[in-house]
This record gives structure tokens, sequence and C-alpha cells, in this order.
């Protein structure tokens, strides 16, 4: 689908794991698969964060309310709240400050991954403090309590080789 982003084409949405190079993506994708076998998606409850402990600090763990659809965040790993803030018990609709047009990108990216079924990948970027793109890359996995149909959905964020202190003092508010 490559969904355009408002700033640019150099952000890129539901785009092929093959264009993905974080390692801690491709590492979760991994154990995603392994827990998905027979066409049967993985639960909660298959998700030991023992299997990918060096991830921890990378992931985010959303619950899935269908109609209307929305996003709630109930778990926020540490180095997205570096760039994020914390997003424990917070909407994705909600967040302050975030860009509407971004913030509905996303939510379409849990609504494809809830929706098909299935992950999706994405790379975008923040502004830097001296004005340069910054890029971040993101997979979304689907999770059902049911194995069958999403409930939730679990998220890595790799700012690959990003430093906080490298983004301007609003740029965390515009990743959503």
């Amino acid at each position: 689908m490559n969904l355009p982003h408002h700033r640019d084409a150099d952000s890129r949405f539901d785009i092929p794991l093959a264009e993905i190079r974080s390692d801690l993506i491709q590492e979760f994708h991994e154990h995603w698969l392994r827990l998905s076998q027979g066409g049967r998606l993985p639960c909660r409850a298959d998700m030991d964060p023992v299997n990918f402990k060096r991830i921890l600090p990378n992931i985010i763990l959303a619950e899935i309310e269908p109609a209307p659809f929305r996003v709630r965040y109930r778990l926020c790993g540490t180095r997205v709240a570096e760039f994020c803030g914390n997003l424990t018990g917070r909407y994705l609709d909600e967040l302050d400050g975030a860009d509407l047009w971004t913030t509905s990108i996303y939510a379409r990216q849990y609504q494809i991954a809830v929706g098909e079924k299935r992950p999706v990948f994405s790379y975008d970027w923040m502004e830097g403090a001296s004005g340069g793109r910054n890029y971040f890359q993101t997979g979304i996995w689907p999770l059902a309590s049911d194995g069958a149909n999403p409930d939730m959905c679990v998220a890595v964020e790799d700012y690959l080789d990003l430093h906080r202190a490298d983004l301007k003092a609003s740029a965390e508010k515009n990743t959503r």
C-alpha cells in the first residue's frame, strides 16, 4: 500500500520487510512468525519477554478497540518513552501536540495490521536540532486472544543511531 506522508516521500508506510534494515524489527518479526504457526495469530500470553529482552526498550503494546476503531497504549518501552514520552494509558488519537495527519497514518497502520491480520512496516523521520532528518523504522504485529481476531498489537520502533539530544525540542510529538 505504501501510504504517502504529508512531509514528503522520505517517509514510507506499509512497506515490504525487505526494506527494513533494523535488526530489532527483523528479530521480533522472526519471533512473531515462530508463534504464528498453522494460521493462528499469537496472543499476548505467547509473548514471553525473556525471548526478546534486548528489544523491550523499543516495544509498544497496544490494545485495539474495534468500534469505533481506537488504539490504546498499554505499555511503552524506555527507548520509545525517550523519544515520544510515556504513552502508557493514552489513546493514539488523543496524543497532545501530535500532528493529526501523522496520527491518522499511524492509526491506519494499526487498522491494516488488525484488518488484514499481518505485520505492517514503515520508516519515518524526526527533525534534528540542526534541521536535518533523523530516520527511524517501525513494525506493527497483530495479536489475538482467540488466535483469529486481533485485539492487541505489538510495535517495535527502532531509532537506529538516533539520540534524543539530536532532535528539536518538539520532534517527539510528531512521531505518532
